[in-house]
């Protein structure tokens, strides 16, 4: 992997290495589809084999993973930042003064975030 000495016993471990993080990032690909959001896990192994030497061209192509996406994940790792963003969750602060009728025309709904305010209204023809 590292160029030199193909029976060098780090090659080969770093070839093992390879192998089960690609069947590693390959199962999870199986089992939700491509384009899902890599858990932090694989990562973190991801660039735990990059740290070790192996060269990043290499890796990426037996995981599947580009050479942007690797070096996203590394400068994240290293500023120390989460890899992912946590969810902004927004509270309802207003009471509901009346029950809203899913099917009631005319029906409105109202979101308020600072100083905008989003209504929804149900259309008929």
């Amino acid at each position: 992997m590292r160029g030199s000495n193909p029976g060098n016993p780090s090659d080969v471990v770093d070839s093992k290495r390879v192998e089960q993080l690609a069947a590693a990032f390959a199962a999870f690909r199986r089992a939700n589809g491509m384009g899902r959001r890599i858990p932090l896990g694989l990562r973190r192994q991801f660039l735990a084999v990059l740290d070790a030497g192996v060269p990043a061209g290499a890796l990426g192509k037996a995981c599947g993973v580009s050479w942007s996406q690797a070096r996203y994940w590394r400068s994240a790792a290293r500023a120390g930042a989460p890899m992912t963003a946590a969810p902004q969750v927004l509270s309802v602060v207003d009471r509901q003064t009346a029950p809203v009728s899913a099917g009631a025309p005319g029906g409105e709904l109202e979101l308020r975030v600072g100083p905008w305010r989003i209504s929804v209204q149900h259309m008929t023809d």
